[in-house]
């Protein structure tokens, strides 16, 4: 995901593989539209997105992510256009996508999140969610097609309108996750397009104001580096293996601890925290 640490993954799947995960994607989407039925089917708004909010606090589980989306689509059905129910159901199906190691069940959850959250901005165009949410769905789908496929679809400019309108609204919203996401869109970008004083300048300021963000810390270490400044890069890095991240945010990918811990033991391997004990 652009802006949230995934930098795409390899496709090593082979035709039999990709038929497989085929299936799975299938099965997937299948067993959440029969979740629905057996969701509460009486809940009001504010009990569904209560439900709903209670399964993201242990979307490690399991079941939770199917049960929200379950809820999400239920409650939805009951309550039309409700922007609050959209944008998580949109969140749940990102996380899934996002936590998902097979490509084409990763592309189809993507693209269920990217409709949600589309459908939220175009309800509620001055929220910050929809907008932040598709900037983030549309880049996690990205890391499923080639380049050229991402070329002729627009993805990149996508990304970037909605994030930059995202930090528009809000820009504190989530700890500054839509300049945390500005800030590694356009350090993630190719050549000629990619900025890193971009980069630089939007994770700076999330760090400025939202210090005890640890991942647009370990982002902007990555940045500094690119840049030559390699001091300020591991004084960026120690600060992220010495200190814990803001309560709620234990479960958020990918851990800032570990990309510390990669980079220093990379970059500053005789440096101390570059033993790779600076735990999760």
């Amino acid at each position: 995901m652009i802006g949230a640490g995934s930098d795409g993954h390899a496709d090593r799947t082979s035709t039999r593989g990709g038929a497989a995960s085929l299936v799975l994607a299938v099965c997937v989407l299948a067993s959440l539209a029969a979740a629905v039925s057996r969701a509460g089917a009486d809940e009001s708004a504010d009990q569904t997105v209560a439900r709903m909010d209670e399964l993201w606090a242990r979307r490690d589980a399991n079941d939770a992510m199917q049960k929200l989306v379950a809820a999400g689509t239920q409650g939805f059905e009951a309550n039309p256009g409700n922007y609050e129910i959209e944008w998580r159901v949109a969140r749940a199906y990102f996380w899934v996508a996002y936590t998902q190691p097979s490509r084409v069940v990763k592309k189809a959850m993507a693209g269920k999140a990217i409709e949600w959250a589309d459908r939220a901005r175009t309800h509620q165009p001055d929220r910050v969610e929809g907008h932040y949410l598709y900037a983030i769905a549309t880049g996690e789908y990205a890391n499923t097609i080639s380049e050229v496929q991402a070329a002729m679809e627009g993805i990149a400019g996508k990304v970037e309108s909605a994030a930059l309108r995202a930090y528009e609204i809000d820009r504190d919203y989530n700890y500054g996750a839509p300049g945390t996401v500005l800030g590694r869109y356009y350090f993630m970008l190719p050549w000629p397009l990619r900025s890193l004083e971009r980069s630089r300048r939007y994770l700076e300021e999330v760090v400025t104001r939202h210090p005890e963000v640890l991942i647009a810390r370990a982002y902007l270490a990555e940045t500094y580096y690119e840049l030559g400044r390699h001091n300020q890069a591991r004084e960026q890095l120690a600060f992220v293996l010495a200190n814990e991240r803001p309560p709620g945010t234990e479960l958020d990918l990918p851990s800032p601890k570990v990309l510390a811990e990669e980079s220093m033991q990379r970059w500053f391997p005789d440096q101390p925290g570059a033993s790779g004990q600076g735990g999760q």
